[in-house]
């Protein structure tokens, strides 16, 4: 559908059509990416936690709960690059299809298309408010739990072959070879204390240790073996002889996880109330200072983490706002240049400024550098880039930024050969 069949002027529910189209043309490539990504990003992470967790021999279930929890990492991840893909393209696809002429002819300049752009952007970053703030700090720990309590339970720190076990409720278990961690077991036996002071023996060829789906409890599964039940007041003696015998296992809980406590699992309030509580950790106020609770303590953290940490995610959360401003002018290809490369160059500006702020908040972890040059300083670089290429188009609309950028490195490489071969010939 082309924007002359949506009309320019007209409006339905308060949006204008040509700012419902502009939205339409950069929602497709947007979610797409998201979509991609994530899949792509959780996929690649779902084969590493299967083999972890079928080695642990945790249900699927558990699996699913892992992912869940990478879903706002992933998406936080994801969505600067998807919103730069989708305001380019449809630029882009303006510009190609003649559209954007057609815009200008009728008096319809970039600062109105811009428009709602700017909306789709302040709606995007207020979701990314809500995942650098909370979902993330607080789904990162949920996983840290969820992979501790999976790899840290009794059975797979304490049972060692050759040795007896006895933290499994009234059960005590011998096992002469274990295999594939923990899992495969050969020459079990297991002797249960009832209590009526009887005693039920179990001895197996071979077992195999696995947790139940439900309740991830662990189960011995065990294999062509005996079970012998003596009864104390009676000693009355049953003996079965078994192919498959599945054990459910109480086995005893280990100490707790740890609090939340670092400073990537904070929220953004509780970080607040960490910067508040740290100049007077020495000598604590009567009352907690706002937006800490009653409860809230200063906590220790390693050098200037907790302010690096703080900066790093506003830089992030902002790094939304300057995407318009870039994405626009990247995305008007002229008709002798090649559409994609304004969408490469933006690619590799949006990579490098990762990069740079992931050197920045290194440094400033360690404090070798203020988090207002490491963390706030390629952000302010990005900022101006973008507003002078936004600028740069709207006075010459004609003109594709990224084409005039060539120009002017070829030029400068003429100059600077032009310059070597002068001082050779000199010479």
């Amino acid at each position: 559908m082309s924007l002359a069949q949506h009309g320019s002027v007209s409006w339905r529910f308060g949006i204008a059509r040509i700012d419902r189209y502009i939205l339409e043309r950069a929602l497709v490539p947007l979610t797409a990416s998201i979509g991609i990504a994530l899949v792509a990003l959780l996929l690649e992470r779902m084969v590493r936690l299967m083999e972890l967790m079928v080695n642990q021999g945790s249900p699927v279930l558990l699996v699913l709960k892992l992912l869940a929890n990478l879903v706002p990492h992933y998406l936080g991840l994801a969505l600067p690059l998807a919103l730069f893909l989708g305001i380019t393209l449809s630029a882009t696809r303006l510009s190609v299809d003649s559209e954007l002429d057609a815009l200008q002819s009728a008096g319809v300049g970039l600062t109105r298309l811009l428009r709602p752009v700017v909306w789709l952007t302040l709606v995007l970053t207020a979701v990314m408010v809500l995942l650098v703030g909370w979902l993330q700090p607080l789904t990162r720990y949920q996983f840290r739990a969820l992979m501790w309590a999976a790899t840290n339970s009794a059975w797979d720190l304490a049972v060692e072959k050759g040795s007896f076990f006895n933290g499994i409720g009234n059960y005590t278990v011998l096992i002469e070879d274990i295999g594939d961690n923990g899992r495969t077991l050969k020459g079990v036996f297991v002797q249960q204390r009832k209590s009526d002071g009887g005693t039920v023996m179990m001895t197996a060829e071979t077992g195999e240790a696995g947790r139940l789906p439900e309740s991830g409890q662990i189960v011995l599964k065990l294999r062509n073996g005996r079970r012998v039940e003596t009864e104390r007041a009676s000693d009355k003696v049953t003996v079965l002889s078994f192919e498959r015998f599945d054990l459910p296992m109480e086995v005893a809980a280990t100490d707790p996880f740890r609090d939340r406590s670092g400073e990537r699992e904070l929220t953004f309030t509780e970080m607040v109330c960490q910067l508040r509580l740290q100049p007077v950790a020495d000598a604590p106020p009567s009352s907690p200072p706002w937006p800490c609770s009653a409860e809230a303590t200063p906590l220790q953290f390693k050098g200037n983490r907790l302010q690096s940490e703080m900066h790093a995610r506003l830089v992030r959360v902002l790094s939304l706002v300057f995407l318009p401003l870039m994405s626009i002018p990247l995305g008007l290809a002229s008709r002798r240049s090649q559409k994609g490369a304004g969408l490469v160059v933006g690619v590799i500006l949006l990579t490098f400024f990762n990069y740079l702020l992931q050197f920045g908040e290194k440094a400033a972890d360690y404090g070798k550098l203020s988090p207002w040059i490491g963390l706030w300083g390629p952000w302010f670089a990005m900022m101006a880039l973008s507003v002078f290429l936004f600028w740069l188009v709207k006075e010459r609309p004609r003109d594709n930024p990224v084409e005039t950028m060539f120009e002017a490195l070829e030029r400068l490489r003429g100059n600077v050969i032009g310059s070597i071969r002068r001082t050779f010939s000199r010479a």
